[in-house]
């Protein structure tokens, strides 16, 4: 049987395109950037951006920028056709945002896209229409200086791509990353952003403080320091929040090289190194950070989105922002002063404890040690642990051998329970050590809690807030609270919607400690977000969401009665071994296991 011989033959144009669409353009995000950033390597001052399902139907893009003259019109929607550089060594010395040619061939490969573009020398300008990357008309248009581009039904030709977008609100969502980055690294330039004709931003050409306070509130901005660090050939400045206002998303952390956005996990790493201990392993910071570096120093055309480069002199940077960062954090504004009196403290102490009792046993509630296969978590020292039955009183022992399955949080003689780094509680058990995990426990018990709640079309009890709270919300936020508002009102958030992004908490969950209602909302809304691919249903994640949330934290100190009462809760449970996310509530170790550690077997 003859074998066949492929033949090595070069692809049309067509193919190649949308084989390069396919590293550049991924989602309606990317064209958005793709054209912003011309239009701003054309030194526009006012660029308008029009949406129409995220994208998926329309993006158009206007800019007032320099225009492209007539006889290249055509020229720029061919491969490697680019205005940037000229020579080899042009690459290592980059100034632009764009620079190899591609984007638009390869955006117009995949969609219908028109294009209508004047000089500022010229009064009438050139119109292109284009199917597939195939040019169907080019004819003279009136226009004012400038470009407008319009990329209509976006991977109309490869069905199986556009199959791969998400809903409308989630590409939104990537699109908004995409325009704050331009909104903060640019904000002499004027922007305007509408989205199913609605108008989302208009944003006039002002400082930098001004726009970071419209684009991330300003709550947000009165939080941030400014820093400055100036090396000669390495300047780096930036506004960095306080560890209290971390969140539980990266999603306001903001790096920018030479004003272009960039991605870098060693400089991120940099900068929470520096926070040290003052923020949770699981937050992160806030930031927005410029970096201004010679351009022969860097390497942007590392990937074909150009948001991972390379330093010459990496470590050298590494160093400047952790020690800026750790300069940063030890400034006045950023370590608020505290003063509270002895009645605030004791009231806060009350608050604590109604918050924790409200979560676990009332006082006095006899609840039942599961039996069977919990049997082996019973201590050998039962009364000390507080486990006896509900006719006995304190100080009589039952038998040795009786096991005892009731508990009283209130009857502890001994306590055979203690906390490992205010993070474990352990206790030792007939067959060795058992260890469980405080905070996670605690979730456990919330998220039953409010699933059987939901489940049973019931509202959580709320409290209603002596003086309700006003929040400003980020789009991204607002747009996943408007989403979820109604689950919100079903776990006991009360909220108000007073005019475009601002909102009014009036009334809150009972489990949530009063003053944290703010920040309580704003990590259900980045759980949910950093979630969203799981197969929790919506009401679901609401629960884990707030159960996570609102658990007491890793690193709070418990009294007897409260671990106790946890985990008297927490194996009253469906599922007492994991929380809501799959991780272990509880660890055992063997004596075996441990005699074995020691070699004495």
């Amino acid at each position: 049987m003859d074998s066949k011989v492929s033949q090595i033959k070069v692809l049309p144009p067509q193919i190649a395109n949308k084989i390069a669409a396919g590293e550049v353009v991924d989602r309606p995000a990317a064209v958005v950037k793709e054209l912003i950033e011309n239009a701003i390597d054309a030194e526009a001052t006012h660029i308008s951006v029009v949406l129409e399902q995220a994208g998926k139907n329309l993006i158009q893009v206007i800019d007032n920028g320099s225009g492209i003259p007539e006889d290249q019109v055509s020229l720029a929607f061919q491969r490697h056709a680019t205005s940037k550089i000229d020579s080899v060594n042009d690459l290592d010395r980059i100034i632009t945002l764009g620079f190899r040619g591609e984007a638009l061939p390869s955006i117009a490969s995949v969609s219908r896209l028109e294009m209508r573009t004047c000089t500022r020398d010229n009064k009438v300008g050139t119109a292109i229409i284009l199917e597939g990357g195939v040019m169907s008309r080019q004819e003279a248009a009136a226009m004012k200086p400038g470009t407008i581009i319009a990329v209509k039904n976006l991977f109309y030709n490869t069905p199986a791509r556009r199959n791969f977008l998400r809903a409308d609100v989630t590409e939104f969502n990537h699109i908004n990353r995409v325009l704050k980055r331009f909104f903060l690294s640019y904000p002499e330039i004027s922007f305007q952003v509408i989205h199913n004709e609605k108008e989302i931003y208009n944003f006039l050409s002002t400082t930098l403080d001004e726009r970071i306070s419209q684009v991330l509130g300003t709550e947000l901005y009165e939080g941030m320091v400014y820093l400055e660090e100036d090396l000669g050939e390495i300047r780096l400045e930036g506004f960095l929040c306080r560890p209290d206002l971390a969140r539980n998303s990266s999603e306001n952390q903001f790096l920018f090289l030479n004003k272009r956005p960039i991605i870098s996990r060693r400089l991120s790493h940099a900068i929470l190194q520096g926070f040290g201990n003052l923020i949770e392993r699981s937050q992160y910071p806030q930031f927005v950070f410029f970096l201004q570096i010679a351009p022969q120093y860097i390497d942007i055309n590392v990937h074909p989105t150009k948001m991972e480069v390379r330093f010459a002199n990496e470590r050298t940077i590494y160093q400047l922002f952790l020690s800026s960062v750790r300069k940063a954090i030890q400034s006045d504004k950023i370590i608020p002063q505290f003063s509270m009196t002895d009645q605030d403290q004791n009231r806060n102490e009350i608050e604590r404890q109604l918050k924790f009792n409200r979560g676990f046993s009332s006082p006095g509630r006899a609840a039942s040690f599961p039996s069977g296969q919990f049997s082996d978590f019973l201590p050998e020292n039962q009364l000390a642990m507080g486990f006896t039955s509900a006719s006995s009183t304190e100080g009589e022992k039952k038998d040795e051998g009786e096991q005892k399955n009731e508990f009283s949080p209130e009857i502890v003689e001994q306590p055979t329970l203690w906390q490992v780094h205010n993070r474990y509680i352990c206790s030792q058990i007939k067959s060795g050590l058992v260890i469980i995990d405080q905070h996670v426990a605690h979730e456990r018990i919330l998220y039953e809690k409010f699933i059987d709640y939901l489940s049973q079309q019931k509202n959580i009890p709320s409290q209603k807030l002596l003086f309700p709270q006003t929040l400003e919300l980020a789009l991204e936020d607002f747009l996943i609270f408007d989403g979820i508002k109604d689950w919100l009102r079903k776990i006991g958030f009360h909220i108000t919607i007073l005019s475009g992004r601002t909102i009014l908490i009036e009334a809150i969950p009972a489990d949530v400690k009063v003053g944290y209602e703010g920040k309580i909302l704003l990590e259900i809304i980045d759980y949910y977000r950093e979630n969203e691919a799981g197969e929790y249903q919506p009401h679901e994640r609401i629960a884990a969401a707030f159960a996570c949330k609102n658990a007491i934290k890793s690193g709070e100190k418990l009294s007897q009665l409260e671990m106790n009462a946890l985990i008297d809760q927490l194996f009253a449970t469906r599922e007492p071994y994991f929380c809501p996310h799959g991780r272990p509530v509880i660890v055992t170790l063997s004596l075996e296991e441990i005699d074995r550690k020691f070699k004495r077997i």
